[in-house]
């Protein structure tokens, strides 16, 4: 993250588009020049009420505006842009003969990034810029790097699917979710692959790792699109099914159990799983529920592996 931050200092202003807003025809070909040399993408348009239709279209990187213009003026330019979430945050360099205080400070109170006096000097103007071309690069860095820390947080490394500390915020949201709607049920799948410890002591820690790759990708291809796969802990999975019926959940448990048990391995060897489930309606809290799930799942295993119990406490073979 440190070189990639040291890198902001390494731009390709061909990746960058700024808009100029000017009345003046000369001054937006000086601009325009200017600013193409540089490798920037350049547009433009010559008064406020076009600009606001073209950027909030088009999202330039950074806006280059004239204070004074016919139709709309620069102020209420960048007013109209301040208002819309999708304009807000493009920095605005303002172009202006007006210098003095009260002027400047008034144009930073609106939402000014900078501004530069008429007539401009190049080298300044291209300093400017740079320097909030900059600042977006560094932001998009950061952008980034904040989603995929919090990809990482939410994701079990070696299946790319949901982590236990994610699915358990997951299913605490759809609980609240379903007491503040008051109305709908969830349900949770529990799968426990059986007799895995014993696959790893043969085949190792590699092979183990593998097979539970190839479990994930097999589950995956085994749920509907709303519902949510967790990796739960080793050979253990959660999916949580909103919306599905008891026979339906039934079905997609015996279709998972028997993809499961199709699975080649190592040495041509296949591994069987156990299914537990339970509904949201049989529970007032998170806590209570992944009890219930967790107890059933006990239960089922001392006695019984290689099945499945439904929501009722049903066993299905």
């Amino acid at each position: 993250m440190i070189e990639e931050i040291i890198n902001i200092n390494v731009i390709n202003y061909s990746d960058y588009t700024v808009h100029i807003v000017d009345d003046s025809r000369s001054i937006t070909a000086m601009l325009t020049n200017l600013l193409e040399e540089e490798g920037y993408n350049v547009t433009s348009t010559s008064n406020g009420k076009d600009a606001i239709n073209y950027i909030y279209k088009n999202k330039p990187n950074l806006i280059i505006l004239d204070v004074e213009m016919p139709v709309m003026d620069g102020y209420e330019t960048i007013e109209q842009l301040k208002k819309y979430k999708q304009t807000s945050n493009i920095p605005v360099i303002f172009h202006t003969a007006l210098t003095k205080p009260d002027v400047i400070g008034y144009l930073f109170e609106i939402g000014a990034s900078d501004y530069i006096s008429k007539p401009f000097i190049p080298e300044e103007l291209l300093a400017r810029i740079e320097k909030e071309i900059k600042n977006i690069n560094l932001q998009n860095i950061l952008k980034d790097k904040m989603s995929k820390l919090a990809e990482a947080l939410s994701t079990d490394p070696l299946t790319k699917t949901y982590n236990k500390m994610h699915m358990t915020s997951i299913i605490n949201s759809s609980l609240k979710k379903l007491e503040i709607d008051g109305k709908g049920s969830f349900s949770l799948i529990y799968i426990d692959i059986d007799q895995f410890n014993s696959f790893t002591k043969i085949h190792g820690m590699k092979e183990s790792e593998n097979a539970i790759k190839k479990i994930s990708i097999v589950l995956k291809q085994s749920i509907r699109d709303k519902d949510v796969l967790s990796r739960w802990s080793g050979d253990m999975f959660m999916i949580l099914c909103p919306q599905i019926a008891k026979d339906n959940l039934d079905d997609m448990a015996k279709y998972i159990k028997n993809n499961i048990g199709e699975i080649t391995f190592k040495s041509d060897m296949h591994l069987t799983c156990t299914i537990s489930m339970i509904n949201s309606s049989t529970a007032t809290s998170k806590q209570e529920l992944l009890t219930k799930l967790e107890t059933r799942m006990s239960d089922l295993t001392a006695v019984s592996k290689n099945s499945i119990v439904s929501t009722d406490g049903k066993v299905i073979r």
